[in-house]
């Protein structure tokens, strides 16, 4: 019984689970507040735009990429969109308009990022990166240090804000359910379909899992690795409108440094950086328990910089982990073939006449 149980601990999904337990209890004594209505709202908040980032950047992880531009695009996209719908008085036509250009250039973006990657062979790691102070360079062109600060009505501040509905749970309190949520709901519906149901999730799989076979099956490899990175810019562009709207103003610094978090959502939540492996469930997991440990440390009141080293603390043990479990993994696997060569073998081998 105890070594099923530390079986079940020590596996990918029981880490995790432990982690968000120990979590749990160390803030149920030093930080009570942790637990209320309010702060499950802003866990929630902070998870939606991560997660539906996450979502975007997790097409070009299985295909064996990067999107490192995530945290410019959204900021880009942000920009964009309340700077056309500034122009208009945020009427909620020119707004729809202003999303639909942001979401179009995103689209653009992403298929540059992808035609460099496949067309010139070049690692994701360096073209997300050159994109993300392109974007950034951008960014600050377009804004000049002007913040774009919409009113509080109309669709563009409703996306971010409005609840959609509430959970009485007695004693005055309510959980409230904000439309981000929804979103995150809906994107990562409509991602797992995509992922788990469609020949092009499987085709994504495949290219991750060998790009070699997978070209040599008929798969179309660059076709759909640049179709994986528009996907990742277009929720990253819309992650960042929904985090402008929250936060009632587009600036120069929306969704600055928010690839980090993403990443971290991707390897705590056990995705495979080397492609192939990994799926929707474990990157949203990963996306909660982020938001809850940055929640955490600014309800300990952590230091900025301190907080960035946990960070990085983090993505390092967790990743140490993945790989020792798939190292653990394919060690009994081979042993298993060995042995069952053996035995095939044993089996097989002719009788000695005496």
């Amino acid at each position: 019984m105890i070594k099923k149980a530390l079986k079940i601990v020590g596996s990918p999904w029981g880490q995790r689970i432990t982690l968000l337990v120990l979590i749990c209890i160390v803030m149920a004594i030093f930080e009570p507040v942790f637990f209320r209505p309010n702060n499950a709202k802003n866990i929630l908040l902070a998870i939606s735009v991560n997660g539906v980032m996450v979502c975007g950047m997790l097409f070009t992880v299985l295909v064996g990429g990067m999107d490192l531009s995530v945290g410019s695009m959204a900021g880009i996209s942000a920009i964009i969109a309340f700077r056309i719908a500034e122009a208009n008085d945020f009427a909620t036509g020119a707004f729809i308009y202003g999303c639909a250009i942001a979401l179009i250039a995103c689209l653009v973006t992403g298929f540059l990022n992808g035609f460099f990657v496949t067309r010139f062979a070049l690692p994701a790691f360096v073209v997300t990166l050159a994109m993300k102070y392109v974007l950034h360079g951008c960014n600050f062109m377009v804004t000049s240090g002007h913040l774009v600060l919409p009113p509080a009505h109309g669709l563009s501040y409703q996306i971010g804000n409005m609840v959609v509905f509430s959970i009485p749970l007695g004693g005055g309190d309510k959980l409230s359910i904000p439309m981000p949520v929804l979103i995150l709901i809906i994107v990562v519906a409509v991602c797992a379909f995509i992922l788990s149901k469609t020949t092009y999730g499987r085709r994504l799989y495949a290219i991750g899992g060998n790009k070699n076979v997978a070209n040599l099956v008929g798969l179309n490899s660059n076709a759909n690795t640049i179709g994986a990175y528009m996907i990742s810019s277009v929720l990253a562009g819309f992650g960042g409108v929904m985090l402008a709207s929250m936060n009632g103003q587009a600036a120069q610094t929306t969704a600055q440094g928010y690839e980090g978090n993403v990443l971290m959502a991707m390897v705590v939540g056990g995705i495979n950086l080397a492609g192939g492996e990994g799926g929707v469930p474990g990157a949203i997991f990963g996306a909660l328990l982020v938001g809850i440990i940055n929640n955490v440390m600014v309800l300990l009141s952590v230091n900025t910089d301190i907080q960035k080293f946990v960070q990085g603390v983090i993505i390092l043990a967790a990743m140490t982990l993945n790989m020792y479990a798939k190292r653990g993994s394919s060690g009994v696997l081979a042993v298993k073939i060995k042995s069952n060569t053996s035995k095939g073998e044993d089996e097989h081998e002719p009788e000695h006449q005496s």
